[in-house]
């Protein structure tokens, strides 16, 4: 009996990790430990018990997104045939892997625990009078990115809505509850990140686009269309890059713009391969839209980790004690290690596998 026992729950597990995203969700979390090291390095003392009762709440939001994403997009998800790792979502569901009653019944009850904590943190450690509605807002725009009636990405806002909530609210918010204040500053840096996770989400949607239509999903992909999509993709890419040293005078670290530089290989392979025409009769392959999808999530990463040693780097010039950094800069490893694992067993999942990077 055991050794059925194993390989069914190993399976089990591996399901439900796919299936939570647990890689894309923990990314989520670094534009929050941003807010967190901007507010270290201005000064602030760091309250590890609400960083990490927000990390979880933060965290919970974002696997609940995704499950109630998987739930709704069902019937687009199971008509998809041009997926790669990146898009077309996990492939549990359509695959029969886990129920998908059990996929919204947890978002429900992750959205509850992220509620829970997000009351703690306001009633037990008295954070600022913005807590709640800050979180409100990360728990809605979760829930109705897909869910009716409002259904963001199906009609051309949910793109919008993931710049606002993973770019800017994220990095808000890291920094609000460890200061009690809003700050023009974090929310300017908070923008090429914004930019970096919307180009994710337009440039994965591109291989989703016949199945997208075919469902009535009207993300901008669908309604720019392909060709379209990757103009605005490569325009926004340049615009991204440029914003970073442009934020220089507005209070971010000199030093942000000269790792900027860093960001160019990136976006060079992937205008290179969107300038790169395809044989007469024939589209973008999968692969090299997957290649585009990775270097993409490198290209957001890389700004994180920008402004993270920037800021890091102002902190430290300036005395800020280093205690508290220690535990944050763990946290960040801790979700570079969860994404290194979400990509090594999505292709466990049916029907996905692994392709270059470059």
């Amino acid at each position: 009996m055991k050794a059925v026992a194993r390989p069914q729950t190993k399976s089990a597990i591996i399901a439900w990790l796919n299936l939570m995203r647990i890689g894309a969700a923990a990314r989520g979390l670094l534009p929050f430990f941003l807010g967190t090291v901007i507010a270290w390095s201005r000064g602030y003392s760091i309250n590890l018990p609400v960083f990490f009762l927000s990390s979880v709440a933060v965290l919970s939001i974002m696997i609940a997104t995704f499950l109630v994403n998987e739930y709704f997009d069902y019937e687009t998800d199971s008509a998809n045939r041009g997926f790669h790792r990146l898009s077309g979502g996990s492939r549990v569901l359509v695959s029969d892997l886990i129920p998908r009653g059990q996929a919204l019944f947890s978002a429900f009850l992750l959205f509850a625990l992220s509620a829970a904590c997000g009351s703690i943190i306001y009633f037990v450690f008295q954070t600022g009078p913005l807590t709640i509605p800050l979180g409100a807002v990360g728990i809605l725009t979760g829930y109705f990115y897909t869910a009716a009636p409002v259904r963001l990405s199906y009609r051309g806002l949910g793109e919008l809505a993931i710049l606002f909530t993973c770019g800017w609210l994220a990095t808000v918010i890291g920094y609000y509850l460890q200061t009690g204040q809003m700050s023009t500053t974090v929310s300017l840096v908070s923008l090429p990140g914004a930019f970096s996770v919307f180009l994710l989400i337009l440039i994965n949607e591109v291989p989703d686009m016949e199945s997208d239509a075919g469902s009535g999903k009207r993300n901008l992909a669908v309604l720019f269309g392909r060709e379209n999509t990757l103009r605005i993709y490569s325009v926004l890419l340049v615009v991204c890059w440029l914003i970073i040293p442009a934020l220089i005078p507005f209070g971010a670290p000199w030093i942000s713009g000269a790792l900027s530089v860093t960001l160019v290989p990136l976006a060079w392979m992937n205008l290179r391969d969107i300038r790169r025409k395809p044989e007469e009769g024939r589209t973008m392959s999968r692969g090299t839209l997957e290649k585009l999808s990775v270097r993409t999530m490198l290209f957001d990463h890389t700004i994180t980790f920008i402004y993270s040693v920037a800021f890091v780097a102002a902190g430290i010039s300036a005395g800020r004690r280093s205690d508290a950094l220690v535990v944050i800069l763990l946290c960040y490893l801790f979700v570079f290690a969860l994404e290194g694992m979400s990509l090594l067993i999505s292709s466990m999942v049916p029907g996905r596998k692994p392709t270059p990077i470059m």
